[in-house]
């Protein structure tokens, strides 16, 4: 079980979204199947994908952004090498300043955060996004990701 798992279950009650016992039992059979909390919580439906990434992000200090509000620049799309992004389930969105935009489904994922930070040319700045967002984004850019499917 992953030491991150215990910040979540309190974050999760915090916010109303299970009582206290609910949690509890997720991270019971988190420990017992060798999975993470929130994929527990979210395969039994106590949980939903918003709300998880939601709380992903904020356990990770990282902005959650609604990748449906957004308008995504082809540019900086353009810039995110495609079996990176697959690979770590992620989409360049837009720019900051001097920064590339790139919301990632899973900010847990330090290999993957580290594979895209050393494929980019430029400083970025990650943000959380709804795994299946992430998805249908990189879709309608004609850059399917595969991982998960």
């Amino acid at each position: 079980m992953n030491l991150r798992d215990l910040p979540l279950g309190s974050l999760v009650v915090r916010d109303g979204l299970a009582a206290p016992a609910t949690v509890r039992e997720a991270l019971f059979e988190a420990r017992e199947t060798n999975r993470r909390l929130g994929e527990v919580m979210l395969a039994r439906g106590y949980i939903g994908e918003r709300d998880l990434a939601r709380l992903l992000a904020e356990q990770a200090k990282l902005e959650f952004v609604d990748l449906a509000t957004v308008n995504p620049s082809e540019a900086a799309v353009d810039e995110l090498p495609e079996p990176v992004a697959e690979r770590a389930q992620a989409i360049a969105y837009g720019f900051d300043d001097e920064h590339l935009l790139v919301a990632v489904g899973d900010p847990t994922d330090e290999h993957g955060l580290s594979e895209l930070q050393d494929a980019l040319d430029r400083p970025v700045r990650f943000t959380v996004a709804v795994p299946s967002e992430i998805e249908a984004l990189s879709g309608a850019f004609g850059k399917p990701l595969l991982r998960g499917a």
